[in-house]
């Protein structure tokens, strides 16, 4: 799985089709309601407040042009399989309010948008189309793409983040791969996982835990040592308080094959994660720079924990704390991060309700480190046959976000910050600090070749 952002996207040139949903009967908005976690309230809250829509999509190559028809099947055999894609939101009287949409309501109808000349046009064409066919408020809110070629084309779907995560998106592109070309070749697809409804897992939640439970302890002494205050990235950006900008985008390898797989032995050997060394290298980087020597900053922790709550579509994800100390041995990582793993079963309105004082969010982003591991992900075996990749909308950025991606080709890194020269070229430092460290620090001598700049 490549992971990139819209504006980075290697796309070829081609016909350019959509497909427009088109829903008969009441309007979808008069449906029954039906839960929404606590990820998605936010989400819409921040929509409603005026923030740019975030998408992501899910795309892949197949032989040959586009069958419109046989998409359209497989994105309806998609809409009625997963529950998510069913909820049409909304916001009534100041609270997000989702509401089911039968999916036997819901045809496709495919057109030609353009024809573009070369691939800037065809990804500002695509980026524009999965814009406007991604919003919260709209339902769908997402949207079939393709790029029509004779020989290989691209399909793509989007979705707005209310019902996706990172992990939705390699189950999308492994599920709608199978049953597009079962359609197009007129078989019937391969049979489907059972996948959880991720309804139901909204309308469970999170169980409040005890006032004295340790773990809601930690999250409350975690934000109490900073004043309430979330972390933000610790080196200079150049960017005036309050104000966000475009974001800029880094895409690129931080480890090789050969690299990544000396990580990995290392980290077994440790007993750790290969993400536990990977934050402890990371952790020295930003001490080489005149960071902090301890490191405060957030993990996105996927909550998928059953076979069919991984075939399935959804937000399943928590955000959790962890301080990394520059100096710590990897081991004392691994034994922090599984703690902080551990405090996503704590509710974060719980957190909240419980601070002695409000939330103080200097930056409207948190600074953040995310690991996904697609070697375990659906369809992770096609993937680069498939030239699988997961794409993000680039929209506002005020604080550093950075995403991980090992896959069997190697770890890859994306980086998101705001736009501007400085933040260019710390982020660009950063990545060089922590690839050395990856291949000659915590994880032991990763290898004697010279590291690129």
């Amino acid at each position: 799985m490549h992971v990139t952002t819209a504006d980075l996207w290697d796309l070829a040139p081609g016909r350019v089709l959509t497909w427009h949903a088109e829903v008969s009967g009441p309007a979808p908005g008069s449906g029954e309601v039906v839960p929404l976690s606590v990820n998605q309230r936010h989400h819409l809250a921040a929509a409603a407040g005026g923030e740019p829509s975030v998408w992501l999509a899910g795309a892949f190559e197949v032989d040959g042009p586009v069958d419109a028809e046989a998409l359209a099947g497989a994105v309806a055999d998609l809409l009625a399989r997963h529950d998510t894609l069913q909820t049409a939101a909304a916001v009534v009287d100041g609270a997000p309010v989702g509401r089911r949409v039968d999916p036997a309501r819901v045809g496709w109808r495919c057109r030609e948008v353009a024809h573009p000349a070369n691939l800037e046009e065809t990804r500002a064409l695509v980026q524009a189309v999965l814009d406007a066919g991604c919003a919260p408020f709209t339902y769908p809110a997402f949207t079939p793409v393709a790029v029509s070629r004779p020989g290989r084309s691209t399909i793509v779907l989007g979705l707005d983040h209310l019902h996706a995560d990172a992990c939705s998106v390699a189950v999308v592109v492994d599920e709608l791969h199978e049953r597009y070309v079962a359609r197009r070749d007129g078989r019937p697809p391969a049979p489907a996982r059972p996948a959880a409804r991720f309804t139901e897992v909204a309308a469970d939640g999170t169980s409040p835990v005890p006032d004295d439970d340790p773990r809601l302890a930690a999250w409350l002494a975690f934000l109490e040592r900073r004043g309430n205050r979330l972390p933000t990235f610790p080196l200079p950006l150049g960017l005036p308080p309050g104000e966000r900008l475009p974001q800029a985008t880094r895409v690129g390898p931080l480890l090789d094959r050969e690299d990544t797989a000396v990580l990995r032995a290392a980290a077994v050997g440790r007993g750790v994660s290969p993400f536990a060394l990977a934050l402890a290298a990371f952790a020295g980087a930003v001490g080489d720079l005149g960071g902090p020597a301890e490191l405060p900053l957030l993990l996105p922790v996927s909550t998928r924990r059953t076979d069919a709550e991984r075939h399935a579509l959804g937000w399943f994800t928590s955000t959790v704390p962890l301080e990394v100390r520059a100096g710590d041995d990897p081991v004392a990582v691994g034994r922090d991060l599984r703690a902080a793993v551990g405090l996503a079963a704590i509710p974060l309105e719980q957190v909240l309700a419980a601070l002695p004082a409000p939330l103080v969010r200097e930056r409207a982003d948190v600074f953040m480190v995310s690991w996904l591991d697609y070697t375990r992900l659906p369809g992770a075996a096609e993937a680069r046959a498939r030239n699988a990749h997961h794409v993000s909308a680039p929209t506002l950025a005020d604080d550093v976000q950075l995403w991980l991606s090992a896959t069997p080709d190697g770890v890859a890194l994306r980086a998101r910050y705001p736009d501007v020269p400085l933040a260019h070229s710390t982020v660009a430092e950063l990545t060089g600090a922590w690839r050395s460290r990856l291949r000659s620090g915590p994880a032991g001598r990763v290898s004697p070749r010279r590291t690129a700049p």
